[in-house]
């Protein structure tokens, strides 16, 4: 969990704009367990520790699981450390594989003895998909079901990587403050995080700063805390949050969902006289199953999300066909993970994570 640059730009932002609030650290299967460990560190000036819980995908095989979570938790909790975790998710753009990865990451909090309420991040930096929308898409599949878990979800990945890959303007419109960006000035031995070189973004709970800091990464907390006390619906926007029921002051406001990505026609369906497209990721099965979407909702493009000019389906002939969806849509009900909009006078059932509600 290290995203190194050897660079000396810094990404200034303006004076007194971004200060140091909390110092900690984040540790895998490489660092130790014991409260001397975790007290040594207090020592320094750092009061939080992120711990790996296990991953899936790449390197991680078909899933790792880190034998020294529960050590790693419950021992720098005792020596008075506020504690979270995270799990590396290599699935790129796939859905069903981010919904798999964050049942297998509950899994491992829970084994963990990781408190409900508390942090889980996706550790997302190997593997995205070409597609921006769609990569953000998954990230988001992973969240909802962190969120709907009772958990608290944070994105984590690199600078470079996380502006290039992910939309963040979608990830900050449902969980602000919600991001653990990793960008080093030095590889050296860092004591204190460099605050005048925080890197130029909005919406950065934690940085990472440094690969080296007493041998360990270190981090600084620039929003908030990690207090397992704080429930996980404070921390999803009140509009746009994965929640059965609307807060008083937005109950009556009608909203509008959007769909920012490129999909897959995965099959072509005639009912009552009407054509559908059906995307299997976006169905929601215990409603809607075959999650029927009126054709003339649906725009044909290239895998790159350019229109084509021929707009006639192609009818389940085995050929890859790509659609986006263009309008905005109201919403008519929503519940954790799911959202139903109007779409071309009909109700259809969409998974959440593809939406952005307004």
């Amino acid at each position: 969990m290290a995203i190194a640059t050897a660079v000396a730009v810094a990404f200034v932002v303006g004076a007194g704009s971004i200060s140091a609030n909390t110092n900690g650290i984040d540790v895998a299967s490489y660092q130790g367990t014991t409260t001397s460990y975790f007290g040594q560190f207090k020592s320094y000036g750092d009061n939080f520790t992120m711990v790996k819980l296990g991953g899936r995908g790449g390197g991680e095989g078909s899933h790792y699981v880190n034998p020294k979570a529960y050590a790693q938790i419950h021992n720098a909790d005792a020596v008075g450390m506020q504690t979270g975790g995270y799990f590396w998710g290599e699935f790129g753009d796939s859905v069903a594989e981010a919904s798999y990865h964050a049942q297998l990451a509950v899994q491992d909090a829970q084994n963990a003895g990781l408190a409900k309420g508390s942090y889980i991040a996706l550790d997302y930096e190997a593997g995205a998909g070409y597609n921006k929308a769609n990569n953000t898409t998954a990230i988001l599949t992973f969240m909802d079901a962190i969120y709907a878990a009772g958990y608290k979800p944070m994105l984590y990945s690199g600078y470079y990587y996380m502006n290039k890959n992910v939309d963040l303007s979608r990830i900050n419109a449902r969980y602000p403050n919600a991001l653990w960006v990793a960008w080093y000035l030095t590889t050296a031995n860092q004591i204190v995080p460099p605050m005048q070189y925080f890197p130029n973004m909005s919406n950065v709970k934690m940085w990472q700063y440094a690969d080296n800091h007493f041998g360990v990464d270190g981090n600084v907390m620039v929003v908030g805390s990690l207090d397992n006390n704080t429930p996980a619906e404070d921390v999803a926007k009140p509009t746009n949050r994965p929640t059965d029921e609307q807060p008083e002051e937005t109950a009556d406001k009608t909203q509008y969902a959007t769909f920012s990505g490129v999909y897959v026609a995965d099959v072509w369906k005639k009912w009552q006289g009407k054509y559908y497209g059906v995307n299997k990721d976006m169905g929601i099965p215990v409603i809607d199953y075959n999650n029927y979407m009126p054709i003339g909702a649906i725009t044909l493009t290239d895998k790159y999300g350019h229109k084509l000019r021929n707009q006639t389906i192609q009818g389940n002939n085995g050929r890859m066909e790509y659609f986006t969806l263009d309008g905005k849509y109201k919403v008519l009900s929503q519940t954790a993970t799911a959202v139903e909009v109007q779409m071309n006078g009909e109700p259809v059932w969409m998974m959440k994570s593809f939406a952005t509600i307004k």
